[in-house]
């Protein structure tokens, strides 16, 4: 019907042409059209004739699915990874919902917006109803250092960072928070700063019955099984915890449970930050060797992945 290719999604180009001869559609199928002339202009918003992903094009078949799609997430994807690494010396092209990026720069920078983004008056909203905008090319690389220059920065104390209204709720938690991230003197996290109010037993009931369910079924064989039961875990509240590095407390939890599934001492020897990346190269090895297609991948290199969690 659209007269397109059935491996690519339509083009703007083609979706034009479709507007022209779509007047005994029925409603449904015009409703496709306008759908698709949303999506390839302004979601993917590629060049004229550059034809669009035919997996999500697809899916305006189901009006429901389509409408309910998450187009806000693909259209900031697209526009994200079309800016990034972009050299603006020469003439390119930005894919994606560009309006939303020429609206925030209009507005971050209003001596920019005044000069490149023709406003309307009395400045209507929502902003990207705000600028008429201009034809032709301008050379932004040049315009914007002389439009926008920082003279000096002046440090805030923490009563401007995170000003007090009179209607805010005391939370000690976040003061807590706030002090461990910006007080200049070291402030040491204890335990007290995030205290539990809930009776702990209450909050840890569900936990313990779910992990050595997890652990049974997850097993990769009967005789995995074998070793655990379904009898609730206990559970200990210690306080002296290893300290790992940033990224790593998530490692650092499930190692935890498994050595209190297992009855091994959880030791800052050998859990010491050093050994950080050692045990998430392990998890993650074991992650993947559970897989049902796991043995697919065996033979093959994955250079584009490799060093990914380096560092």
């Amino acid at each position: 019907m659209l007269g397109v290719h059935v491996e690519a999604g339509p083009s703007t180009q083609e979706i034009i042409a479709a507007l022209e001869r779509c007047e005994g559609w029925s409603r449904d199928d015009r409703k496709r059209l306008a759908y698709l002339a949303i999506f390839t202009g302004y979601i993917e918003g590629r060049k004229y004739s550059t034809p669009t992903r035919v997996s999500l094009a697809r899916l305006v078949m189901e009006l429901e699915w389509f409408e309910n799609y998450p187009w806000g997430r693909v259209a900031f994807k697209v526009l994200m990874d079309s800016v990034k690494g972009r050299d603006i010396s020469g003439c390119y092209t930005i894919n994606g919902f560009a309006q939303a990026l020429l609206v925030w720069v209009h507005t971050t920078l209003p001596e920019l917006g005044a000069t490149f983004g023709n406003p309307f008056p009395n400045n209507p909203s929502p902003p990207i109803l705000a600028y008429k905008g201009r034809k032709g090319r301008r050379q932004f690389k040049e315009a914007i250092p002389s439009q926008a220059r920082v003279i000096n920065f002046v440090l805030k104390d923490m009563g401007q960072m995170f000003p007090k209204w009179d209607f805010d709720v005391e939370d000690t938690r976040a003061e807590n928070i706030i002090k461990l991230m910006f007080v200049k003197k070291p402030w040491k996290w204890t335990m007290d700063c995030w205290e539990v109010t809930e009776e702990l037993d209450v909050v840890m009931e569900p936990f313990l019955y779910m992990v050595p369910y997890l652990l049974v079924e997850c097993a990769s064989s009967d005789e995995l099984r074998a070793q655990y039961s379904l009898e609730p875990f206990t559970y200990e509240r210690p306080t002296n915890i290893p300290p790992a590095r940033a990224g790593d407390c998530g490692v650092y939890t499930l190692k935890y449970i498994e050595c209190h599934a297992l009855g091994i001492e959880f030791s800052k020897k050998d859990f010491a930050k050093p050994n950080g990346k050692s045990m998430r190269d392990k998890m993650a090895v074991d992650i993947f060797q559970e897989l049902p297609d796991a043995h697919e991948f065996e033979n093959k290199d994955m250079d584009d992945i490799l060093g990914t969690y380096d560092g």
